[in-house]
């Protein structure tokens, strides 16, 4: 197990002969450092480059992100990458290793407007890395068929997963569903690989995509300095839900759940922590609520918030409704290496992950819900035995080999996976 909290230089652990490698199996030529193209996420990607050049992980997001880790990924291979940014910032303190270039993607738009708006995306993103041509680009798995197929023959691709193609156990068997899923899926056998997020994210990759796929999956990796002291959890009173205040997620579920919860339990409490399009009716529906006074919306919270948040709570409730296309769901795991157990609905793919340490329960019925709280807060064996479990998470999400970065460099590589579990 390798262990280096919050060093950057640290973040991402490379195969021992990762230099044969880039070699005879990624095909750079020696002497001359490899090429990497990476489609970043919508966060501030710059913001985050510049504290991870500062020799920082960035404190805004509650986990190593996907970018610091990509950074790193550069540096300890001596490569130059070509980053594809949302927006147009570029870094205040430039480095020739790294180029930021802005390809905008239209999220507003809808119906037809959206398919004509990521197709002319996936021409853009396209273009952009066929002009800069890389050895290996990275790209989402969320993009339209022709953006794959308008890669050059000459540049790897490679795949980073982040959410899953259909609700987790709800695959559509309508026509139009599997036909625009096999299109998909041929698109991305063009991939030689991919890293993934989540257990069921890889799984439905090599349903659409074939077995043959090389996929790692990824253990998210926490900073040393959010992690609480950690303490004997001994029975579940107080309550925490963390995420997006939406309807389908689940967070009116777990109102209604709570009352009976409440009345047989005085001492229960319960945070709701989060914003969304549904703040205003989750207030209303609070003061209107019969445990009003055991109930407390926290509203957002910061990095620090979400783990000091995580260190009081004794169980995380994530209902996610069955509609929702979820790709992990972190919170469960940031809340085990806290060794805080959760509950999670039947859609949750980080259930898997998180093992032991977490109960599901159907998604969408709020009566199994119920029950399920209050068999945990009635037995605090049974209660003690999941945190118990939680514990063994933390571990997990310090060892940087498990990363992201670190299974991006396998895949890359070709080198021998690493399995968590």
């Amino acid at each position: 197990m390798a262990q280096f909290p919050d060093d950057v230089s640290k973040a991402v652990v490379l195969p021992p002969d990762w230099q044969i490698r880039l070699q005879t199996h990624l095909k750079v030529p020696a002497g001359r450092a490899p090429r990497l193209a990476f489609m970043a996420g919508p966060g501030d990607v710059v913001g985050t480059y510049e504290q991870w050049a500062a020799g920082r992980h960035d404190v805004r997001v509650p986990v190593l992100s996907y970018s610091a880790q990509f950074y790193s990924l550069v540096a300890a291979l001596g490569a130059e990458a070509l980053i594809i940014t949302a927006g147009p910032e570029q870094p205040t303190v430039p480095d020739p290793r790294f180029h930021f270039v802005c390809v905008g993607r239209n999220h507003s738009a809808r119906g037809l407007k959206w398919h004509l708006a990521e197709r002319d995306y996936a021409r853009r993103l396209a273009t952009v890395i066929n002009d800069w041509s890389p050895d290996a680009v990275i790209l989402s798995g969320d993009l339209k068929p022709t953006a794959y197929h308008a890669i050059a023959n000459k540049t790897r691709l490679f795949l980073t997963l982040h959410g899953s193609f259909w609700p987790m156990g709800r695959r559509s068997n309508r026509l139009r569903n599997r036909f625009d899923q096999w299109r998909l899926g041929r698109a991305l056998t063009r991939a030689e690989g991919a890293v993934s997020t989540s257990v069921e994210c890889a799984r439905q990759f090599k349903i659409l995509a074939g077995a043959r796929h090389r996929v790692e999956t990824e253990m998210p990796q926490i900073m040393a300095e959010h992690l609480t002291a950690a303490r004997r959890r001994e029975r579940a009173r107080r309550l925490l839900f963390l995420g997006r205040i939406e309807a389908n997620k689940g967070v009116f579920d777990l109102l209604a759940a709570f009352g009976a919860v409440a009345a047989r339990f005085p001492d229960a409490r319960l945070t709701l922590a989060g914003t969304g399009s549904a703040d205003e009716i989750l207030t209303e529906a609070i003061d209107q609520h019969d445990a009003r006074e055991q109930i407390e919306f926290a509203g957002l919270l910061d990095a620090k918030g979400v783990h000091a948040a995580l260190g009081k709570a004794d169980l995380l409730i994530c209902p996610t409704q069955a509609d929702v296309t979820e790709g992990l769901a972190l919170v469960v795991l940031e809340a085990a290496a806290q060794g805080v157990p959760s509950v999670t609905s039947s859609v949750v793919p980080a259930a898997e992950t998180a093992g032991a340490a977490c109960v599901t329960f159907p998604a969408n019925d709020v009566e199994a819900l119920r029950t399920t709280l209050m068999r945990l807060m009635e037995n605090h064996e049974a209660y003690t035995t999941l945190a118990g479990k939680a514990a063994e998470i933390r571990p997990l999400m310090l060892d940087r080999s498990l990363g992201w970065g670190s299974c991006l460099a396998r895949v890359l590589l070709g080198a021998q996976p690493i399995h968590f579990r």
